[in-house]
């Protein structure tokens, strides 16, 4: 009997296998990639509450939160009270910006040689996988 993989188990493999690949990659800079992400992410966004983050990282509040703690002990952002006292603001420091300026070169030589092993259909593919993140987010309403 012919056994199918698990879609799930083959795509959760395979994001760990890039997550180690791009971890690697930009170990010079004192970031993971999940760090990565989010910094380079509030450097375009600019200072944001953490709802406002959550949403544009497309995390949940407290998985974000937990995240934000470890970067602001390793001294990445701070977080500052927002308009309102339950409200805390976030901002990359320093020491963000200098580590997000030495990793963004092995990220895209990384990134390089990721697309260069794709071929077209399978990077089609992967960019509907972005589908994905909003039918979870609607059915989880």
């Amino acid at each position: 009997m012919l056994v199918k993989s698990c879609l799930c188990t083959s795509l959760r493999e395979a994001a760990l296998a890039l997550t180690e690949m791009y971890d690697r990659a930009i170990a010079p800079s004192g970031l993971k990639i999940t760090m990565f992400r989010l910094l380079r992410r509030l450097q375009n966004a600019g200072p944001s509450t953490i709802s406002e983050f959550a949403a544009i990282v497309n995390l949940d509040r407290s998985t974000l939160g937990r995240n934000l703690k470890v970067l602001e002990r390793d001294g990445f952002v701070t977080l500052n009270s927002g308009k309102d006292e339950r409200s805390k603001v976030i901002h990359l420091t320093k020491k963000a910006e200098d580590a997000i300026k030495i990793a963004t070169p092995y990220w895209e030589k990384t990134q390089k040689q990721i697309q260069e092993i794709l071929d077209e259909e399978t990077e089609r593919r992967l960019n509907q996988l972005t589908e994905f993140n909003k039918l979870a987010k609607d059915q989880s309403k």
